[in-house]
């Protein structure tokens, strides 16, 4: 594969780790509709086939949403959470109002430097539906159980601490690559997972953004209380040597289906051309066999040009619809 920059390397005993299982989304889809769920986390090649969105840049997503109005997420640095040994807690970005226009000139190539880490977590796509336009619904997973979706807008570089999520995800990657460490469920017990304590950078533009100050924001349950990024970790939590993972490399173009429950960290990397994008798609599928019925909103989803298996989509149509 090709090459892996030091800044997005994870530790040795990380890093040794056997690689995901791979496959693509067109034999995923000739094994049947329940294939996916009855194993673990699958790297999918060639998954965004026909998607509008693969030609989403900056100007593209300035021109569709420019002005709306979202969260961004600015940290001091490229790692969160960060552990506060003193407070017992973990750190999460501060929270604040940015344009989207705004947001991606300040990250963009032509940006000057600024002393914060930003990006755009789960931005919700149902409230950007020039976006949600470009991004094909796949059958890989039953859409009457998808229950959200979501963007995710970077810079050069992010990690994002161990955690896991109570919904099976698909995650596309439009850009740049993604580097996913993965632990299966079991491994809870060798991860350090907790009641933590979660605490809040706050943002002052005036002051020159982030402040070292943090607030309280929440008791979380889902975060592990280690930093799987530092070099030292197997000697600061030595009971991650017990544990089993994976790691998986989701570039341009690919997908990773990860199973509810799984634990995972990410490292979000664009070397060259200063942005990484990626669409997850959360869906309810093994929870409970009910989703919040968001494929009845299947018609927002792009309709022409998609490949085979997306839902209300048929191959063909050449997939040149604006954004």
């Amino acid at each position: 594969g090709a090459e892996v920059g030091a800044e997005a390397r994870y530790p040795p005993i990380f890093e040794e780790a056997p690689r995901c299982s791979e496959s693509t989304l067109e034999a995923v889809l000739a094994a049947g509709p329940e294939a996916l769920l009855t194993g673990g986390p699958l790297l999918l090649r060639n998954a965004t086939a026909g998607w509008a969105a693969n030609a989403w840049d900056d100007a593209a997503i300035a021109a569709a949403v420019g002005e709306t109005l979202v969260e961004m997420m600015a940290m001091p640095t490229t790692t969160h959470p960060t552990l506060d040994a003193a407070a017992d807690a973990l750190v999460e970005p501060a929270r604040c109002s940015v344009y989207v226009a705004d947001f991606l000139k300040l990250t963009g190539e032509a940006a000057e430097a600024v002393p914060f880490e930003a990006y755009l977590a789960q931005l919700n796509l149902l409230r950007l539906p020039p976006l949600l336009r470009g991004v094909c619904l796949s059958t890989a997973l039953p859409p009457s159980s998808l229950s959200i979706a979501n963007l995710w807008v970077g810079g050069a570089l992010m990690k994002n601490g161990l955690h896991f999520d109570l919904y099976d995800n698909l995650l596309y990657q439009l850009r740049g690559t993604k580097r996913a460490l993965l632990f299966p469920p079991a491994d809870a017990k060798h991860l350090y997972y907790g009641a933590a304590t979660i605490r809040r950078h706050g943002f002052d533009l005036a002051a020159g953004g982030v402040t070292n100050e943090t607030t309280f924001d929440k008791v979380r349950h889902n975060v592990a209380k280690l930093n799987v990024f530092a070099d030292d970790v197997a000697s600061t939590h030595p009971a991650v040597a017990r544990a089993s993972p994976s790691l998986c490399e989701v570039r341009r173009g690919d997908a990773l289906f990860l199973p509810r429950g799984w634990h995972h960290a990410v490292i979000s990397t664009s070397r060259g051309a200063r942005r990484n994008l990626a669409v997850n798609l959360w869906y309810a599928a093994s929870a409970s066999g009910q989703g919040q019925g968001l494929s009845a909103l299947a018609d927002m989803f792009q309709q022409e040009g998609c490949g085979a298996g997306a839902e209300g989509g048929a191959a063909g149509g050449g997939g040149k619809e604006e954004l």
